[in-house]
């Protein structure tokens, strides 16, 4: 069985106080089960209060984006990791679903995604992560059907070769200068 879950951006105005927000403000997010499903609702630091997150799914810290100041501006947030993580995690293939994780993963060291929950579905014996994308303010499940070490390693190679294809350094006058990333991958096996 597969949880899809959708959650909008946040909202223009805050649920407490109805003022509006501003591009970059900080505010709190949370999510509660509502009688059509998942219902988001947005607040100020102001307005904020405890008693706010009573019944709440998840709560996590972000800031405002003004889709009309957003759409004024280039679009060159998206990363080739990025990139790669949005086609891996839709897929149903194993190997596909060992490279969104480790994207995933690295995206988070990044700062790019932040973890929200993690958690295990009874039915399917199988471990899911719950993270917000902070550059497009939306959030992602990504599964990890009890993947093995050999599949994160093969997952792990596929994809620095892949990076290392879409992201070959412009030659510079040492011509020996270049980044090295690494990935460690591991197990509790």
């Amino acid at each position: 069985m597969t949880m899809e879950i959708r959650i909008g951006k946040s909202t223009r105005v805050c649920a407490q106080t109805q003022q509006s927000f501003e591009h970059g403000q900080e505010l709190l997010s949370l999510v509660k089960q509502g009688e059509d499903g998942l219902v988001r609702e947005d607040y100020s630091k102001e307005a904020w209060n405890p008693a706010c997150a009573d019944g709440a799914i998840a709560v996590w810290a972000t800031n405002y984006v003004d889709p009309d100041i957003e759409n004024q501006q280039p679009d060159d947030s998206f990363s080739p990791l990025r990139n790669l993580f949005y086609e891996a995690v839709e897929s149903e293939d194993r190997a596909e679903l060992a490279k969104a994780y480790l994207a995933a993963q690295l995206l988070r060291r990044q700062k790019v995604f932040r973890l929200i929950k993690e958690g295990e579905e009874t039915d399917t014996d199988s471990k899911f992560a719950l993270f917000t994308d902070r550059i497009a303010n939306r959030m992602i499940e990504v599964r990890d059907p009890n993947l093995s070490y050999a599949e994160l390693n093969t997952a792990r190679a596929s994809l620095m070769e892949i990076l290392n294809t879409l992201e070959k350094p412009e030659p510079t006058d040492a011509g020996n200068d270049q980044e090295v990333v690494e990935v460690a991958v591991t197990s509790d096996e």
